[in-house]
Parts: structure tokens; C-alpha cells; sequence
């Protein structure tokens, strides 16, 4: 290429000053300026396009790794991308004086949802849903879509248990506000599982699981609420079993029946 670019700048100015050779010498020099100038501007077109090609090559990257870390419904980070923002605030936990808390929510009666309005309406609600969240949350905290309709939440600073359920009930809260589904509004409610870390957990699994399965404990109360993850009542790695059903529960205040939920 180098080799194009220096025969390109060549250019020839003097006309040959005498016999009758100079008109040929003279043809042969404007064939080779002309030449020069044709290299030079397929050099130039291919400077530009190569540029191009890299500018859109580096665009297309930078979507591939956007695309492999959030939710393509939604925006919200994915499954893969809470568990690395959750591995790295356990690794953190012996340095940070406050504690975490992990929230799972799962929407009530979502399969009706589905049935009732169709799939398009189903998918309205759940980017509705992610909007609230993420406009409820605070800047430091993190949202993520894990699941149809599963959601998770890593609080990264709270200082007491109550915090963590203050958020819970100001999630359900938020989340229990008419949503306009088939041109009417309808009420959708969301039971909430809180495990406040780092008490004990080893792994981000720990963690998630524990608020699975404080989670499914709420639906099983009726949804509409939260529960606050123990031990004594959950088992440290009681995860929901596989052949429940995601869907159920009845509409309820959160904020309400919050308080006589929480073990």
C-alpha cells in the first residue's frame, strides 16, 4: 500500500526541451500525472472506506456487548449482568460498613395477563413495569429482568433491615398503580421477596435464592406483598419448587399487608 501511495505523489512538471521525442516524453509524463492522480484518489477512497468499515465494526461491537448484558424487552440489565454486579458487591462486603439487600419480584397474575389481552399487551406491561422501577430506585441500586416476569433489585448501601423493606413497600407501591392494558386500566399487583445480605451468603446464588424464596412465600400468602427472608422459616438454599406456577395471587396493598408478612 505504501509502495501505491509513493508512485501516487509522483508528478512530473518539465516538458522535454528539444528533438522530437519531447512530445512522447512529454505524453508519457501526463500519463504518468494522470495515473498519479487516479492512485491517489483510489488511495484516498480507500482510506475513507476502511474508516468507515472500522467505525461501523467498532458501533457493531459496542451493540453486541450491550445486547449480552441487558434485557432486549426491556433495557434492564439481564440475568448474567445482576449476577456480576451481585458477585462483585459480596466480594466487597468485609470493606463496606452497610449492608445490601436483594429484592425478587414477580408479578401476580401475569398469565392473565397474556391470556386475556394477548402476548403484545403482556410485553407493554412488563416494559412498563421496568420503567417504574427503574425510576423508583436510587442512582447506586440495580434493576435486572431475569425471568418472563422476574425481576431483581441489588440495593447496594442499606444500613438496616427496615431500609431494605421501606424500598419493598416503596416498589409495590409504585408497581401497583393502574397500568392502561387493552385501552383500560387495570391493577396489577407484585410479591416481593427481601434477603439482607451480607448474613452469611456465600455466592450470589445464595443470595437470590434466599429472596426466591422469600418471594414465592409471598405469592403463596396471596400476593400483593412482601416477605423478608429467614432462615428459620425459608431454609438457606429453599429455591421455588419447579412445578408451582409463577402465576396467582390476589390483588392487595403491599405497603398494607407488608408489615404482617415480614418474618
Amino acid at each position: 500500500m505504501s509502495t501505491i501511495q509513493e508512485f501516487a505523489e509522483l508528478h512530473f512538471d518539465a516538458r522535454a526541451p528539444i528533438g522530437p521525442d519531447g512530445d512522447i516524453v512529454d505524453a508519457v509524463a501526463a500519463g504518468v500525472n494522470f495515473l498519479g492522480e487516479e492512485l491517489g484518489a483510489s488511495f484516498g477512497e480507500i482510506e475513507r472506506r476502511v474508516a468507515d468499515r472500522t467505525a461501523e465494526l467498532a458501533m457493531a461491537t459496542q451493540e453486541l456487548g450491550r445486547r449480552a448484558l441487558h434485557d432486549e424487552l426491556t433495557g434492564l440489565l439481564n440475568r448474567a449482568a445482576f449476577w456480576e454486579h451481585l458477585a462483585h458487591r459480596l466480594a466487597l462486603a468485609d470493606r463496606r460498613q452497610t449492608g445490601f439487600a436483594v429484592l425478587f419480584l414477580d408479578i401476580d397474575e401475569f398469565k392473565a395477563v397474556n391470556d386475556s389481552e394477548g402476548h403484545a399487551a403482556g410485553d407493554r406491561l412488563l416494559v412498563e413495569v421496568a420503567s417504574r422501577l427503574a425510576a423508583t430506585l436510587r442512582a447506586g441500586d440495580t434493576v435486572a429482568r431475569v425471568g418472563g416476569d422476574e425481576f431483581v433489585v441489588l440495593l447496594d448501601e442499606v444500613a438496616t433491615r427496615e431500609a431494605a423493606v421501606f424500598v419493598a413497600e416503596r416498589l409495590g407501591e409504585a408497581l401497583r398503580a393502574p397500568y392502561e392494558i387493552g385501552g383500560d386500566p387495570r391493577m396489577v399487583t407484585t410479591s416481593i421477596g427481601v434477603a439482607v445480605g451480607p448474613g452469611g451468603f456465600g455466592t450470589a446464588d445464595d443470595v437470590v435464592a434466599a429472596a426466591d424464596s422469600a418471594m414465592y412465600d409471598a405469592k403463596r400468602r396471596g400476593g400483593g406483598r412482601y416477605v423478608l427472608y429467614s432462615e428459620d422459616l425459608h431454609g438457606r438454599h429453599d429455591r421455588r419448587p419447579p412445578s408451582e406456577s409463577l402465576d396467582g395471587g390476589t390483588i392487595s396493598d403491599v405497603a398494607g399487608q407488608g408489615a404482617r408478612s415480614q418474618t
